[in-house]
């Protein structure tokens, strides 16, 4: 196979990270020569091209028109497609974690909150006041005791990604 490989340095405003080097790099896709410039390591790229081609290859064996070389050139086209979909998919499956962990925080720190007014003695909105509190009775201090209990082992299960349920 024939690779090309130039680096060419994109020069950046002074201090400027978030451009980094840019090499131009000669790929083969489906027979065809073309010439990118990319901040991907070379090996990157090559697996990325292999994949490609083999994707390619195996819509021509599947259907003899995409054998051809204007099949090549749709067969890409459909690789590219079924690619974007994946991104797309997986940006949604992204920001829908994103959202349950932010849920799972504010839920968390809620909980926490609540765990320390009531172990420092404050009332809850559906508790009577704190342990040692002359209003409150054994049953009552029981109950307390519960629900301390049990915003402490959600509280964990939430820290250590068991889930919020």
């Amino acid at each position: 196979m024939y690779y090309n490989i130039k680096w060419t340095v994109v020069h950046a405003a002074e201090g400027d990270p978030a451009v980094a080097e840019k090499k131009r790099i000669s790929v083969r896709i489906a027979g065809r020569f073309l010439s990118m410039m990319t901040d991907e390591d070379a090996e990157s790229v090559r697996e990325i091209e292999k994949t490609l081609n083999t994707q390619v290859e195996e819509l021509g064996r599947a259907n003899p028109w995409m054998a051809t070389r204007e099949g090549k050139t749709d067969a890409v086209i459909l690789c590219a497609f079924e690619a974007l979909s994946r991104e797309r998919s997986a940006a949604g499956k992204i920001a829908e974690a994103e959202q349950r962990a932010f849920e799972a925080e504010r839920q968390y720190r809620r909980l926490l909150e609540e765990y320390n007014r009531i172990a420092a003695g404050g009332a809850s909105a559906d508790l009577p006041a704190g342990p040692g509190s002359e209003t409150m009775s054994e049953e009552e201090e029981a109950h307390l005791r519960q629900t301390l209990e049990a915003i402490r082992e959600r509280l964990l299960r939430i820290r250590d990604g068991g889930g919020t349920e």
